[in-house]
């Protein structure tokens, strides 16, 4: 009965199945909605096993009085064409005091079997269990001369309890609605988009569990045109970036919250990988301009879809007790509001701060934080030990820095700048044709120096992977910014940035890997910039490109090297988008692109000048 968590999130298939079940056709004028509520035998296990005042090792002990108790364990229930059959391993012991000693038959072992038909009570908010019939075997099979009365005993101690069970789904119900009225406006001459609560209605055993069936009752409206919508005024696209912060806020919170508390290191890297990918749209989003969209409401549906399969993966979490009921009922209003969204513009489905907040308290209650805005910019030491990357980036400076004579200044420039660390000679300089050559050989000596000292120090990577690994930093770095970090007049550097906010030359999103980096450094320390590129693509090539086999895939260990670029271009979801045949025509002329350089700096360790610095 530990299984808390696994059990409980598969309690709510909500709502998702509803796509299947309610009519396209006129799907706007949609008053009552049925859809299939799960709840899973290892739940059901846990609320038998507290109302029979199991202990933490699932060890049941039921005195009548000293002569007359109980001893159970090893409770399971399993389905019986309509009803449920709880079976337990029994110890009973009968009898009547005297003497001040207990007189009777002595002790009965075997095992208990106790039919019990699941039921929707009369408020359509709960679900009992009314037990129908007990029967006890002895190991051998056969009944037993104590069998009686152990049996009356059962009936007097065992049945009651069972029969006062109660799955109080009444919070979740009321949380659902709640969620629908905030994200869906009311219809003309409505107070509400509800026309209902929502209530429990028939129920079903199945194989794996309970199917209960949801009544979701929306108030009628009639089916709209579909129309232009207006461009958004400043204002208003000032409100959706402020909004669109606040769902950057409440996943970010969601997920860390969720993957701090779990040991299983692949869910945490696919929460964070479901984190990154999210931030990765926002960024773009905010970058984008497109002032008839609304771009919150297809983020918030595109993170719940990558979301919600991980929720069903939580094994049992250090929470408190009721936090199944409360994941399966984040479960059904994150599928609620992405279902009420499938319904069309009719229904208006919209985006809100007091609803993302509204939302997540519902899974994490008084752990959910007032406001998910400003977002926080600084380091977070423990985010970076979360995603194995330690609690701080090293501080590796390029080439050995020394205190500079007088005379170092006399020296001729381009022979100076050989002198000096690369990143300290790269400092404020803008790539010209004049000086190209030593301006490459420069980038080229910063690029070896941080790619050598973090494979002999901070690696994760195997040997068999590493001579991937220089090329793919080179490439990277190439086709991202054409190994610039400066751009502009050259008495007036700028740090290269592109339109959604990638700075330096690695081309880091900020916004994407607030709390594993220093956002400023970013743009002002070009060691800690390549440092930081480099420490990304170990980890997209060992903790997913490897992790998740790509190797394995026709090409064999190239793969590794596609998929990683793929991701750190793109996000973690866009890792396998070098080999798909639905990839955008757009992302495969930028992946081919990279793979053309890769193979240049394999051979050769240097770029193709002319692909950015054409000197013809």
């Amino acid at each position: 009965m530990s299984r808390t968590c696994p059990d409980a999130a598969r309690i709510a298939t909500l709502l998702l199945v509803l796509c299947l079940l309610a009519p396209l056709p006129g799907i706007a004028a949609v008053e009552r909605l049925l859809v299939p509520l799960n709840i899973d035998f290892g739940h059901i296990e846990r609320h038998l096993g507290e109302a029979l005042g199991a202990d933490e090792q699932g060890l049941v002990t039921l005195d009548a009085d000293e002569c007359n108790h109980f001893r159970l364990e090893g409770l399971e229930v399993e389905a019986d064409h309509h009803r449920l059959i709880l079976t337990m391993d029994m110890l009973a012991a009968t009898g009547t005091r005297l003497m001040g000693r207990c007189i009777g038959p002595g002790t009965w072992q075997g095992q208990g079997r106790i039919t019990l038909v699941p039921r929707v009570d009369d408020s359509g908010l709960s679900v009992d269990f009314a037990p129908e019939q007990l029967e006890l075997r002895r190991p051998d099979g056969t009944a037993g001369l104590l069998t009686p009365a152990t049996r009356l005993l059962a009936e007097h101690l065992i049945l009651p309890r069972l029969a006062a069970v109660r799955i109080d789904l009444a919070p979740t119900l009321a949380s659902i609605d709640l969620l629908l009225a905030e994200f869906l406006p009311p219809p003309a001459q409505a107070v509400s988009p509800l026309a209902d609560s929502s209530r429990l209605d028939q129920l079903e055993v199945l194989a794996e569990g309970l199917s209960a069936t949801l009544a979701v009752s929306l108030a009628s409206r009639p089916e709209q045109p579909v129309t232009a919508e207006p461009a958004l005024d400043a204002e208003e696209l000032a409100e959706w970036q402020r909004i669109e912060d606040e769902l950057d806020g409440f996943l970010t919170v969601l997920t860390l919250r969720l993957a701090f508390q779990i040991d299983n290191r692949d869910l945490r890297l696919d929460l964070f990988a479901t984190l990154l990918d999210s931030r990765y749209q926002i960024a773009h989003a905010l970058a984008e301009d497109d002032d008839h969209a609304d771009p919150v409401r297809v983020l918030f549906v595109d993170a719940w879809q990558r979301l919600r399969p991980l929720l069903y993966r939580l094994d049992a979490l250090d929470v408190a007790d009721d936090f199944d009921l409360r994941l399966a009922g984040f479960i059904a209003a994150g599928d609620a509001l992405a279902l009420a969204d499938a319904l069309g513009p009719a229904w208006g489905l919209e985006i809100s701060r007091d609803g993302l907040r509204r939302l997540a308290r519902m899974l994490l209650a008084e752990q959910a934080p007032d406001s998910f805005t400003p977002l926080p910019l600084g380091l977070d030491p423990a985010l970076r030990e979360l995603i194995g990357l330690g609690a701080h980036q090293p501080d590796r400076p390029s080439g050995n820095l020394r205190k500079w004579r007088w005379h170092d200044w006399l020296i001729a420039p381009a022979h100076a700048a050989r002198r000096k660390p690369p990143a300290e000679a790269l400092r404020g300089l803008v790539p010209r044709l004049a000086i190209l050559d030593d301006y490459l050989a420069l980038v080229s000596r910063l690029l070896d120096e941080q790619v050598s000292g973090h494979l002999g120090a901070e690696s994760r990577l195997a040997p068999e992977f590493r001579s991937l690994f220089d090329p793919l930093v080179r490439a990277t770095a190439w086709k991202e910014s054409c190994w610039r970090h400066y751009v502009g007049p050259s008495d007036q550097p700028q740090v290269i940035r592109s339109s959604a906010g990638a700075v330096g030359m690695m081309q880091i999103l900020g916004r994407v890997w607030r709390g594993v980096y220093d956002i400023n450094r970013l743009e002002t320390d070009i060691d800690y910039n390549v440092q930081a590129g480099i420490e990304i693509l170990e980890h997209y090539l060992v903790d997913y490109a490897i992790r998740r086999g790509e190797h394995q895939q026709p090409g064999g260990l190239d793969n590794l090297v596609r998929a990683t670029y793929a991701a750190y271009n793109g996000g973690p979801s866009h890792l396998t988008r070098y080999r798909r045949d639905d990839t955008a025509p757009r992302l495969r002329a930028i992946d081919n692109e990279f793979w053309r350089h890769f193979q240049q700096m394999r051979g050769e360790r240097w770029p193709d000048v002319a692909s950015c610095f054409p000197v013809g």
